[in-house]
């Protein structure tokens, strides 16, 4: 065998290679999270449901709203019927290290209003505390020193409450 046709199956076997390395793994569909679908299945639940769930929570509070004094549920524990949290949020919560899943918290802001703080969570069930979106640029103004915080460690609140902020299908 000559050099030049040595030379034209190499370059097709690496050309062969470059392109089977290309299409061997099947990709998800532009702008979709890669899941497993299995693990997913297991938090799966019809939409009736879904919509049984929300409507004996909404009739729980009716209730117990009814069994309180005067206003005393809304003033103290302004419950919301959900919050919505963008995708970008999500997805720096599940890109944290470690992170295989997420767990939501209630909370409770100054302004009495009960919120959704969310937190990224190990194999083990362990909150991970860490930075989870970090500012790339800090302002530098001269003739004042940089703030410093004492823990970069952070979690996703500021979810929009619903109501009013919700057009809900359940």
């Amino acid at each position: 065998m000559n050099y030049c046709n040595m030379t034209r199956i190499l370059f097709a076997t690496l050309l062969l290679a470059a392109f089977s390395a290309c299409i061997d793994k099947p990709r998800p569909p532009k702008g979709d999270i890669p899941l497993d679908k299995g693990r997913a299945f297991e938090h799966v639940i019809p939409i009736e449901e879904a919509r049984s769930l929300r409507q004996g929570f909404l009739i729980g509070r009716r209730e117990l709203q009814s069994k309180l004094p005067g206003n005393y549920l809304d003033s103290a524990f302004n419950l919301p019927e959900g919050e919505t949290f963008n995708r970008h949020a999500i997805a720096a919560i599940l890109n944290a290290k470690g992170a295989e899943g997420l767990r939501i918290y209630l909370g409770k802001d100054q302004k009495g209003q009960v919120r959704m703080v969310l937190l990224p969570v190990d194999a083990n069930g362990k909150d991970i505390l860490t930075t989870l979106v970090s500012r790339e640029k800090a302002a530098n103004i001269p003739g004042i020193a940089p703030a410093r915080a004492a823990s970069m460690e952070q979690a996703m609140e500021s979810g929009q409450r619903c109501p009013p902020l919700c057009k809900s299908a359940l």
